[in-house]
């Protein structure tokens, strides 16, 4: 599956099984930052932001990854990382609007 879709959302996985993925919008600098928290240094956040953008533009794993020295498997990881993040933060904010 694609990383980010033509609209600028992000597809993750949803627990209703009617429907098994949502988009949600692919977050600003800012939102991104807040996404990683302390995870990861503030250089691999850089590196992290400019990877998926590349991805989100439809570049292959291997495209994103060369200017970063990045193997195809450790950008798989980060988006992997990336899009568990994003569907926590998903579940958090729609329990929450819920409840």
């Amino acid at each position: 599956m694609q990383l980010k879709q033509g609209d600028g959302r992000v597809p993750i996985r949803s627990n209703n099984p009617d429907m098994p993925y949502v988009m949600v919008p692919f977050p600003n600098r800012g939102e991104f930052d807040a996404l990683w928290g302390n995870r990861v240094k503030c250089e691999s956040k850089e590196r992290y932001w400019n990877m998926l953008n590349k991805r989100a533009e439809g570049e292959t794993l291997i495209e994103s990854g060369r200017p970063f020295s990045l193997s195809r498997e450790r950008v798989r990881q980060i988006e992997a990382k990336f899009l568990r993040l994003m569907q926590n933060r998903w579940q958090t904010t729609h329990a929450s609007k819920t409840d």
